[in-house]
């Protein structure tokens, strides 16, 4: 018996996407559809459709850069992952402002979250659960937001991503109670009797070379000054470039890390402003930190690696439910190795979406993959 239904539809007309979708899963099934949507569909038309025809299920999403489903990169599509009740239990809730968010609302989420899993937990609460987060992928709040709620997340495994907007940097969306929204979050706790293990990876190698910011402004997440000198200029001549080539495809070839415990934590390069000097990232800059120019290995090795390494612990996999920095996608596509990507998405049977950034236990991080691995064997 399947444990869950993945479902996918590149229809562009929100009415018969649902359609295709509703098409695709036993609703009887499930209570909860988690889903991931191109930010190409017209988001009230498609909210509105999701309402009308998914009336009696709950329905929890975000925008994205990308899709994946079990058959390499999607785009422009709506992915819907549904798990079956008989193995799953999910208990969901909204963050309605980041800004706001601080350790008593983090304490009050966690213990409603408990307090409505535990007349309908099918496993040990304690250690058969999991954490999954989506966030706005512009508020520019999910450091502050994840170190916060993991203080009172009590240990239980927690990954999630940052919704997305293609590579237009526009507007990011949460999808809950029937509507989207921005500058919010959704935590879902997810209880199953399935083995499974929260996992995150990169692929850094080794430092080439040390950059110091000297000016930066932590709120905006903008640097001004690298090395005293403008900052887009300083990166750009470390690539032997004008600071007119440096786009998404530089970014995601050549990132930058901070180095902390001994782990390089990559903080991607959003974008150059329009004042050509300084650089917006994606993650957590502030004035006196080191930032290492990386070497890369092999994007799809450690990921698979990772992924066999599980698979001899837990067995074979039912999915992996996972979070896929959209700069790794730039990266596979530039490197033209989408196959060999395909193929490891395909054996391992990955569902999720290119976010803007990835969650794992209270850190935010960039050029990751974040996830899950359900296995087929259930826990004993």
């Amino acid at each position: 018996m399947s444990i869950s239904t993945t479902a996918i539809t590149h229809a562009n007309d929100p009415h018969i996407a649902c359609l295709e979708l509703k098409a695709q899963i036993n609703l009887q099934q499930v209570s909860t559809l988690i889903f991931y949507c191109s930010s190409s569909y017209e988001l009230d038309s498609l909210a509105y459709n999701i309402n009308h025809h998914f009336p009696e299920h709950e329905c929890v999403g975000c925008t994205t850069a990308g899709e994946f489903a079990a058959q390499g990169y999607e785009n422009n599509s709506i992915v819907v992952l549904a798990y079956h009740d008989s193995h799953f239990a999910i208990q969901t809730t909204l963050v309605e402002n980041l800004t706001s968010f601080n350790l008593l609302d983090a304490q009050k989420i966690m213990n409603t979250l408990k307090d409505k899993m535990k007349p309908k937990a099918i496993a040990p609460l304690a250690t058969q659960s999991f954490l999954f987060s989506l966030v706005d992928g512009l508020a520019s709040k999910e450091e502050d937001f994840l170190i916060t709620f993991d203080s009172c997340s009590e240990g239980l495994p927690h990954f999630g991503g940052s919704a997305g907007d293609g590579l237009n940097l526009n507007k990011t969306y949460v999808f809950y109670n029937g509507r989207f929204r921005n500058s919010a979050a959704i935590i879902m706790l997810i209880n199953t009797v399935q083995k499974f293990s929260v996992f995150s990876v990169d692929h850094v190698k080794n430092s080439l070379s040390k950059l110091v910011v000297t000016d930066a402004d932590p709120n905006t997440r903008q640097v001004f000054e690298i090395n005293g000198e403008p900052a887009a200029s300083v990166y750009a001549d470390l690539l032997g470039l004008d600071v007119n080539d440096l786009e998404h495809e530089v970014f995601s070839l050549h990132p930058v890390a901070v180095k902390i415990a001994g782990n390089y934590y990559i903080r991607s390069i959003q974008r150059v402003n329009k004042d050509f000097y300084s650089l917006s990232f994606y993650c957590a800059v502030d004035i006196g930190i080191v930032l290492n120019e990386v070497e890369l290995l092999d994007i799809n090795q450690p990921l698979l690696q990772k992924l066999e390494h599980i698979k001899s612990s837990l067995g074979k996999p039912h999915v992996v439910m996972g979070c896929d920095c959209f700069l790794r996608r730039l990266e596979v596509d530039s490197k033209l190795q989408s196959n060999e990507t395909q193929q490891i998405q395909e054996q391992f049977k990955l569902v999720g979406f290119n976010a803007y950034g990835e969650h794992i236990n209270g850190l935010h991080l960039n050029q990751t993959f974040t996830g899950v691995y359900i296995s087929q064997e259930p826990y004993e």
